[in-house]
């Protein structure tokens, strides 16, 4: 939480480091003062939210595609040494600093409320009279400047001969009729909550000084005396009322005002420089832009991925899902998945006869009503097999719809499907490629039979069979998965090399539980360190036995996924 504060914060520093520089470089110098002032807040308010616009990008190529696969739960081992560069360390150093920022911040805003109340009392204080849209509150105090806040104008009448008043009360109900006092408030705001950018500072100055502009402005366009007036400022600029929170009919920057005063008006044509804001703005955008997964046409079922991570973010293509938080499931689950297309898909008898076998990769989106839609082949073995495999999808019943954020959503599936001859050597097949994949085993005989879909039939060989993702009855660890977790924390040790260098994290390790129930073909899917995946796959080969898994009944070979964290306590 405490690293999105931190970020958000460093975002919008940025914004405001653009939009003052973009001000200071091409606006600064024009006479355009009503379009600078919706140039500031918009400057502001922009600033502010867009950190909390996500635009999606489309990714490169190279990008794979995640599909889900199936874990056991972490296993977390600790390590008695102090970790000095630990996560945990930088974590408390960021909260530290972000306590001083809400701190000062907090001290910054109890002092803003003070100043509201001082005004409120002096508006309680002195005898006040309604005069249009505005009130005069008329003040004792002769060494206070004549300012405004909101629709309140404070002066002190006794000090200012009538031809004065006339003009501060003009100059003061131009902030009160555009309402100046809100952009004052704003910036002011800004300058409590991030009080540490020089920036706020910069762009608060601006803001306060083209309010000054406009009322000027709006002065003489009432037909005063423009010489006059300006004596009028130079009058007053010994005075303060030492309230940053109004509008001062005098200010420190008299010499700027005059000046713009006595500018001449800038040509309609400049204003268009205004759209340099379009490419900042962008830029910004740009910069929050999150990538999104490429289109899967380009990709081969060899390029296709396992998700390393429980908790990766949602991916999509266009309007569909590729990865969601519940992904979509067949009514009751692979298992009934699996025996559905086993009663239903059938080799066919030409491509038996044919020798014809290999690897037919199906995509289709399950729609957010469990419809099956939009099944498509993206990579195929012969039309006989691929308008096969077409079919049985497109006879699957309703699915449950995979959700993202509580809601029903498209997402996308992908089905392989190894059409195998019995008896087969061929290398063209690869047994074991995909852990979840789909095998269908054709005898070769002359006739349209029914095949096996991944799954045993009493009675059947499964010496040749490829070792299963889930099963009716999954392989356990004796004892079950705490005694696991017991035997691993007991056995396993941190690597003294990886502890002194600082090296954390998890290595994932994937296995066989053997119909016999030993453990075969341990290898790292993912790893952080030599030494700590060696360490990893040490532990697993010295388990003991497992109870093997069955599917209808018989025992059969079974993959798992094994995700171990290596973890430097303090």
């Amino acid at each position: 939480m405490d690293h999105t504060i931190l970020i958000y914060l460093v975002k919008v520093s940025v914004a405001l480091a653009l939009f003052y520089g973009l001000y200071i470089l091409c606006l600064k110098r024009d006479t355009f003062l009503k379009l600078r002032r919706i140039y500031f807040l918009s400057a502001l308010f922009f600033s502010l939210l867009f950190p909390a616009v996500t635009i999606e990008l489309s990714a490169s190529g190279n990008t794979p595609v995640q599909i889900p696969t199936y874990w056991l739960s972490d296993i977390e081992v600790g390590s008695a040494v102090n970790a000095e560069s630990s996560a945990e360390a930088a974590v408390s150093m960021w909260v530290i600093v972000l306590i001083i920022l809400a701190a000062v911040s907090f001290f910054r805003a109890i002092k803003f409320f003070v100043q509201v109340f001082s005004l409120v009392k002096l508006r309680v204080a002195n005898e006040t009279e309604k005069l249009s849209t505005y009130r005069i509150i008329k003040m004792k105090d002769r060494r206070t400047s004549p300012f405004s806040f909101f629709n309140w104008i404070f002066i002190n009448s006794d000090v200012h001969n009538p031809v004065e008043l006339a003009e501060i009360i003009a100059h003061e109900q131009v902030h009160v009729n555009q309402y100046h006092s809100i952009d004052v408030v704003l910036s002011e705001i800004l300058c409590i909550c991030f009080w540490w950018n020089p920036f706020a500072w910069l762009l608060k100055k601006e803001i306060k000084l083209n309010l000054e502009y406009l009322a000027d402005k709006g002065v003489l366009e009432s037909g005063f005396d423009s010489k006059e007036y300006q004596y009028i400022l130079l009058q007053v600029s010994n005075r303060s009322t030492g309230i940053p929170l109004i509008n001062n009919f005098n200010v420190s920057q008299l010499k700027q005002r005059i000046m713009m005063m006595n500018k001449k008006k800038s040509s309609v044509f400049t204003s268009v420089k205004y759209l340099l804001v379009v490419p900042v703005c962008a830029t910004l955008l740009l910069g929050n832009a999150v990538q999104a997964t490429t289109s899967l046409d380009k990709f081969s079922i060899d390029e296709i991925t396992e998700v390393m991570d429980g908790d990766q973010a949602p991916q999509k293509k266009g309007d569909v899902y590729v990865t969601v938080e519940q992904m979509p499931s067949f009514p009751g689950g692979l298992d009934a998945q699996q025996r559905f297309i086993a009663n239903g898909l059938k080799y066919p008898v030409e491509a038996q006869t044919k020798g014809i076998q290999g690897r037919v990769t199906i995509r289709y989106v399950v729609k957010n009503t469990g419809e099956i839609s939009d099944i498509e082949v993206i990579r195929g073995v012969d039309p006989l097999l691929d308008n096969e495999a077409i079919r049985i999808v497109k006879s699957m019943p309703k699915w449950e719809p995979g959700k993202q954020g509580g809601k029903a959503v498209d997402v996308y599936y992908t089905l392989p499907i190894v059409f195998r001859l019995a008896g087969s050597n061929s290398n063209k097949v690869k047994s074991g490629g995909e852990p979840n994949e789909i095998v269908a085993v054709g005898y070769g005989t002359p006739q349209e039979k029914k095949v096996e879909i991944a799954s045993l039939k009493e009675g059947s060989p499964n010496d040749k069979m490829m070792p299963f993702v889930t099963v009716e009855q999954m392989p356990s660890f004796p004892g079950g998965e705490s005694a696991m977790h017991e035997y691993i924390s007991n056995n396993l040790k941190y690597p003294e090399d990886a502890q002194k260098n600082g090296i954390q994290g998890r290595v994932t390790v994937r296995f066989i539980v053997k119909s016999t129930g030993e453990i075969s073909d341990v290898s790292v899917i993912r790893g952080i360190d030599p030494s700590m995946d060696k360490e990893a796959i040490r532990t697993v080969n010295s388990m003991p036995k497992w109870t093997p898994g069955k599917q209808n009944g018989q025992v059969v070979d079974v993959y798992f996924t094994l995700p171990i964290v290596y973890k430097l306590k303090k």
